[in-house]
């Protein structure tokens, strides 16, 4: 049961204060209320609370984003793959570190968390009048994320009451314009790919990422089901590379068209089932491309630049190809499901959100076909 009673501060002002125990019966109290009426609604809230079994004892309030944070980061260590531990590391490092480091979880306010998330999407100037862009959509949804995340573990630690990052505002994602090659494009980058001739047609019809391109053994192209089995991928974390699952975690089984077939078999020819499919001429693993021609000394980092000029394609990312592979898919029929296991997505929800643009020749088919169902059937009413 809580108390309310007053105290005479030096100066002789009157004031109030609560004292209570908690479910753990460990004393505590509160002063410093103006008036009585103050006061008893706090201790009334505090019984509440502790009868609820919602009581939070202010002093797991005094905890600091800094030690909470390296805790949370820890538990993310080998959860998540080491390309994305990198990237929640370096974001908490340049953005939610240096703003919240030294703040306790208790006295951050979420005013205070939508004008950081504001500031740092917002362009500004700098000392020369120059204007300096703001952070993306994604600079800014990964540091917010950190955040967020370091203080659902303190509500679930019952340190705080409520999250104080629920409800903000944030940043949209825009979606950048694609370039989709036509099928005849994809044959003519090949052609100017010369020795990356397979893999240009490999990424432009098969949808593979480039690290599971890279990672791709001769044993896992299945020639007898005409499908490549992606069970790795070749992946960046910081300036270190290593082989590890694809993207998500989920392995696959991709189709292959004949020409793919065809370029494989040729491609394989010789080598042994542990053997990289896709090599450089000494034998080394295949180098991520530019699409600008870079004035480098190896020519493994210059040539998909070079084979694009050459071709008269439009400029697009080597990643671009993938998504040409999906267009090609779409117009060729292929369903939401067909699509979203050959690009090994996590739902067809996200597989529609990626290429909503490309469904909507769909809506046009069925128009026309019930159309024509409906013409069918009103000559056999006649």
């Amino acid at each position: 049961m809580a108390s309310v009673t007053p105290y005479v501060l030096a100066g002789g002002e009157r004031q109030w204060k609560v004292k209570y125990r908690d479910a753990a019966h460990k004393q505590h109290m509160k002063r410093g209320f103006k008036t009585r009426k103050a006061a008893q609604d706090y201790a009334n809230r505090i019984e509440v609370s502790i009868s609820d079994h919602a009581y939070v004892d202010p002093a797991n309030g005094k905890a600091t984003i800094d030690m909470l944070g390296r805790k949370w980061l820890e538990g993310k260590r080998g959860i998540v793959k080491p390309k994305y531990y990198t990237d929640l590391e370096s974001a908490w490092r340049n953005h939610v570190q240096p703003q919240w480091g030294g703040r306790t979880v208790a006295g951050i306010r979420h005013s205070e968390i939508q004008a950081w998330v504001s500031r740092m999407s917002a362009d500004h100037t700098d000392a020369d009048g120059n204007t300096i862009p703001g952070k993306s959509a994604t600079v800014v949804l990964r540091a917010y994320g950190i955040l967020k995340g370091i203080m659902d573990d303190a509500l679930a630690d019952r340190r705080i009451t409520r999250n104080p990052c629920e409800n903000t505002t944030l940043p949209r994602k825009t979606r950048k314009e694609r370039v989709y090659l036509t099928p005849r494009q994809v044959l003519d980058l090949a052609a100017a790919s010369g020795r990356y001739s397979a893999l240009i047609l490999t990424l432009g019809f098969c949808g593979l990422r480039w690290g599971e391109a890279a990672a791709l053994r001769v044993g896992n192209v299945d020639f007898d089901r005409n499908r490549i089995l992606v069970r790795s991928s070749w992946v960046r974390a910081g300036s270190r590379h290593y082989e590890g699952k694809p993207k998500s975690w989920e392995t696959r089984d991709v189709p292959m068209p004949h020409i793919v077939i065809e370029a494989l078999h040729e491609q394989c020819q010789g080598k042994a089932p542990d053997d990289l499919v896709f090599t450089r001429p000494n034998g080394e693993r295949i180098v991520e491309q530019s699409a600008d021609v870079i004035a480098q000394k190896d020519d493994a980092y210059r040539w998909y630049g070079r084979a694009l000029r050459q071709s008269g394609c439009p400029r697009l990312t080597i990643h671009d190809l993938r998504h040409t592979a999906a267009s090609i898919a779409i117009s060729s029929g292929a369903n939401v499901k067909a699509l979203q296991r050959m690009l090994g997505h996590k739902s067809a929800a996200m597989t529609l959100d990626t290429y909503a643009d490309l469904f909507d020749t769909d809506l046009d088919d069925i128009a026309v076909n019930m159309d024509a169902r409906i013409e069918t059937a009103m000559n056999e009413r006649a």
